[in-house]
Formats: structure tokens, C-alpha cells, sequence
């Protein structure tokens, strides 16, 4: 009696909150950088979505033998109420890894994420994927024990797991932001050879140089917060100091895109006026890069 009752204790309860710590966070951004790259993306999140309905009629279905057990007692019943807990165990682990596999399309698919890093990253899902899979061997012939043993299981994985999403998202962040402040970074020697040539010229620049020295303030700035927020994913390292450091990531990313979105307003302002002054045409050359989007800003956020 106590082992069956250890099912619903480890299955219904624990399993549905490491659910909800998984899938509460805000949807992935659909930025992709083509496409094909968002069709893709959407394929993987409409799987995502069918399997979490699946995923809920089947927790309700336990619900209901339990409860039909509770009250009957009887062999069939009881039968019965083992095989919904097994099927429940094995729908969860389908659902958490149907997140990891939207999570590795939403990496694919970033272009301003470079190459190495998305491998790294799409490295440590596969892991994770692989390790959930392992969890569902001999779950069919599992007695009500072993299915409350592999329950704890995959609640130790899944604590120590968290750890791991936190490191990710924050490499993540991190990617993304260094992206736009190395756009930046390029763009500023052109501006500033611009600039140069035009006081050679006789030109007043010294409101142009007055905005250039902001866009290099604030830039500065920016690579600044990226690299605390860099250094603080790297510290992750332990559930008890996950959330504060997490906490540390996010801010330290939205004050760097912050002052990114200032670098931005003054480069928009210095573009115009050297078009203006040297009615420079070659667009591509000085085109504006575009300021950090944050609807990526809460990836798996908890």
C-alpha cells in the first residue's frame, strides 16, 4: 500500500511541479534568420503544445484511477492506476523533451549567435535529451517501486538540471548582446574615420564628436554589463546560488541593452549628420545596426 501511494506522491505531485518549473517561463522568441529557420521553430513548438494537451488528459486520467482506487480498492483498479502512472511518467519525460528540442530550434536558428557557440550550447541539450531518454528503459515492466525509484531519479536530474538551463539562458543572453556591441564596435572605426576626414576638411564636427564620445560612453557600458553578466553565468554552479545569480545575469543584460539603445540613438543622429555634411551615399558602408530586440529577453524565464 505505501509503495502505491509513493506513485502519486513522487508522480503526480513532484513530477507536475518540475513541469511547471520547466514550462511556465515566457514562450521563445520567434526571431529565426530565415524563413525556413521559422517554420522550423514553429514545428517544434506546435509538437511542444500537443504534447503538454496530451500530457494533461493523461495526468487527469491518473487523477481518476487514483481516486477510483482510493475508493474501490479493488485488483482491477489498482491495475489499472499502476499502468496511468506509468504512462503519466513517460508522458512527462516526452514533454521535457519536447522543450529541450524547441530550445535547440530556437538556438539553431539565432543568426547573431555565432556558430561555435551555438554548437556548444546545442551540445549540452542533446545531453539532456539523451539522459531523459535513458529514463524511459523498462518503465513499461516497471513495479510500483521501481516507478517511485525513477521518479526520484529524474527529481535529482531535474534539480541538478536547472542549474544547467540557468548557465545556458545566460550564454544565451550573453551571445546575443555580444552580438550587437560587436556590430557596434565595427561600425565605430568607419564613423570615426568619417568624422576625422571631415575636420581635415575644415568641417565644424564638434557636435558630431560630442555624439560619437556618448555612443562610446554608452557602449562601453554596455560591454561592461555583458561581461558581469558573463562572468556571473560562468559562477552557476549550484541550485543554492542559481536564482541570485540568475537574477544578477538578467540585470546586468537589460542594463547593457539599455545603454545599447542609447549607443543607438546616437549613431542614428551622427549617420544623419555625415550624410548631411558629406553627403555620403554608400548606405551599406554606415548603415545603422539595428538596437537589441528584448522579445528573446525571457527565454525559459522561472
Amino acid at each position: 500500500m505505501r509503495s502505491r501511494k509513493g506513485i502519486i506522491k513522487f508522480i503526480s505531485t513532484f513530477l507536475f511541479v518540475v513541469f511547471l518549473s520547466f514550462v511556465s517561463g515566457a514562450v521563445l522568441a520567434e526571431e529565426t534568420s530565415t524563413e525556413g529557420g521559422a517554420t522550423t521553430y514553429q514545428s517544434a513548438q506546435t509538437q511542444y503544445v500537443k504534447e503538454v494537451n496530451v500530457w494533461k488528459k493523461i495526468r487527469e486520467k491518473l487523477i481518476q484511477a487514483r481516486e477510483k482506487y482510493k475508493k474501490f480498492k479493488d485488483a482491477s483498479d489498482k491495475s489499472a492506476y499502476e499502468e496511468r502512472a506509468k504512462e503519466f511518467l513517460e508522458k512527462t519525460i516526452d514533454v521535457l523533451i519536447k522543450r529541450l528540442e524547441s530550445l535547440k530550434v530556437w538556438v539553431s536558428n539565432r543568426k547573431s549567435i555565432a556558430d561555435e557557440e551555438k554548437q556548444n550550447i546545442i551540445s549540452k541539450i542533446d545531453q539532456d535529451i539523451t539522459t531523459l531518454e535513458s529514463y524511459k528503459t523498462g518503465l513499461p515492466e516497471a513495479t510500483p517501486d521501481q516507478i517511485k525509484e525513477k521518479a526520484k531519479e529524474i527529481r535529482k536530474y531535474w534539480r541538478n538540471h536547472r542549474v544547467k538551463i540557468k548557465q545556458i539562458i545566460g550564454q544565451i543572453w550573453v551571445a546575443r548582446t555580444d552580438w550587437v556591441t560587436k556590430r557596434f564596435e565595427t561600425i565605430s572605426s568607419k564613423v570615426e574615420e568619417k568624422i576625422d576626414a571631415l575636420k581635415k576638411a575644415g568641417k565644424d564636427t564638434s557636435q558630431l564628436e560630442e555624439w560619437f564620445s556618448d555612443f562610446k560612453k554608452n557602449l562601453k557600458l554596455a560591454e561592461s554589463e555583458r561581461d558581469q553578466a558573463k562572468e556571473s553565468y560562468k559562477e552557476i554552479t549550484s541550485i543554492s546560488d542559481a536564482n541570485k545569480l540568475f537574477s544578477e545575469i538578467r540585470q546586468h543584460i537589460i542594463n547593457s541593452r539599455n545603454y545599447l539603445r542609447q549607443a543607438h540613438k546616437d549613431l542614428v543622429k551622427i549617420i544623419k549628420s555625415l550624410k548631411e555634411a558629406s553627403n555620403v551615399q554608400d548606405k551599406q558602408e554606415t548603415s545603422v545596426p539595428p538596437a537589441e530586440e528584448d522579445n528573446d529577453n525571457q527565454v525559459f524565464d522561472e
